[in-house]
């Protein structure tokens, strides 16, 4: 029964956690790695343009400070089954790497 529910729990563990937004510091094209602090150009010559830009504010760090700044939210989805990456551009620079839904 207890080696039962171990393999049970573990599934279910992998899927809660796969349904939130997580946060990372890195995005990959190709053989290519666009990680924060890269510039947008960098980021459109090596993605390419993304399937739309949002505007917005967010709590982003900025010299190390969480604050509330002006961003631009770049969208990429490589395909129908991957996770959609937000990349978070404040100043002309990547400032994060959000991976959301499918």
């Amino acid at each position: 029964m207890l080696l039962w529910l171990q393999k049970m729990l573990i599934p279910f563990s992998v899927l809660a956690l796969s349904c939130h937004d997580l946060s990372a510091d890195s995005f990959r094209c190709g053989r290519k790695l666009i990680s924060v602090g890269d510039s947008a150009g960098e980021l459109a010559r090596v993605c390419g343009e993304p399937k739309h830009k949002g505007r917005g504010k967010e709590t982003i760090r900025v010299d190390g400070v969480l604050k509330e700044a002006s961003v631009e939210q770049w969208y990429y989805k490589k395909s129908p089954r991957s996770l959609e990456h937000v990349i978070i551009i404040h100043k002309g620079r990547v400032a994060a790497v959000e991976v959301g839904h499918r």
